[in-house]
């Protein structure tokens, strides 16, 4: 990773499996090792490995890294440990849209200043839940959002979506950490605050 921190990969499945390192947390890796994440609070959706969390918390912020799956749970409670960063990362198990998920993660930290997840823009019929998570963790006209993802022409529906809630910043290619055809895109949760309705 592009922080330096150690990440073991699990056994993937399936070509949506969260256990190995692709393309996109590459780029997240990277963009989050930075020095002015210090002190910040960030939530990674979809952590997988870990590999975007645990660089952010190696910058010196505070992270929560999720999971809906069991076995990544372990893993990133394993790269957590291996990478001595129990005391800034911490694991949550998160269903995107499950409020019983939702309110534990909440009890770890409360509000947060980043939310982050790569490749987690594949699939439309999650993006309900996934935009209701957004929201639910976001503070109006505060919380940032960054997404990173291979273009799948799946992205634009859901940013589209996103649009009630959340205004883009930018979006650029990601350029660097020896991925090719990735972009991210930043958000910032609007200053209204308008109840989340699919």
């Amino acid at each position: 990773a592009a922080s330096g921190v150690r990440v073991s990969e699990g056994a993937a499945s399936s070509i949506d499996s969260g256990a190995r390192i692709w393309d996109a947390g590459l780029a997240l890796s990277m963009l989050l090792s930075s020095p002015a994440l210090a002190g910040k609070r960030v939530l990674e959706l979809g952590s997988g490995t870990g590999v975007g969390g645990l660089s952010a918390a190696a910058a010196g912020a505070q992270v929560v890294c999720s999971d809906a799956d069991k076995e990544c749970v372990l893993l990133l409670e394993e790269n957590i440990a291996a990478n001595s960063l129990s005391g800034r990362c911490r694991v949550a198990k998160l269903v995107w849209g499950c409020e019983d998920d939702e309110e534990c993660v909440l009890g770890l930290e409360g509000a947060f200043d980043l939310i982050c997840g790569s490749d987690v823009l594949y699939a439309p019929n999650a993006f309900d839940d996934l935009l209701s998570t957004l929201v639910t963790f976001s503070t109006p006209g505060e919380t940032e959002v960054m997404l990173t993802y291979p273009t799948r022409y799946t992205e634009s529906i859901f940013l589209e979506e996103a649009a009630a809630h959340f205004e883009t910043l930018e979006t650029f290619e990601v350029e660097g950490a020896g991925v090719e055809n990735v972009y991210c895109t930043r958000l910032r949760r609007l200053p209204e605050a308008e109840e989340f309705s699919p």
